[in-house]
């Protein structure tokens, strides 16, 4: 399975295994359209706040899958800061399971910040 990780600097050492790493250090709309390419007619899946936030606020996230447990953590990039936007969101699935409820919404619209102030 091809990853392709969003990154200023390219590491020294690249990780090994059965994955192919490709590292875009020219912004997270190279590294969706790369990836898009790569997956052909699958899905492109994203991992980690700061990317699903910047692929939002760019209108190139088409869903939102969420896993729901019932632990609070106390640090880390919360995955829905810093989006100076306001996303509509249809609940399209909800599977609860012992320990977990797993979420999916399809992304609406996205309005930006000053949009919403008017």
């Amino acid at each position: 399975m091809p990853l392709f990780v969003v990154t200023h600097r390219v590491p020294e050492q690249v990780p090994t295994g059965i994955s192919r790493y490709t590292f875009v250090t020219d912004g997270v709309e190279s590294a969706i359209a790369q990836a898009k390419a790569a997956a052909g007619e699958r899905y492109v899946t994203l991992v980690g706040a700061s990317v699903a936030q910047q692929c939002l606020r760019l209108g190139l996230l088409d869903e939102i899958q969420l896993h729901q447990v019932p632990v609070l953590l106390g640090g880390g990039v919360r995955l829905f800061d810093h989006l100076d936007a306001a996303v509509d969101l249809e609940r399209t699935r909800v599977v609860e399971a012992p320990g977990v409820t797993h979420l999916r919404f399809r992304v609406v619209r996205v309005e930006s910040a000053a949009a919403i102030s008017r």
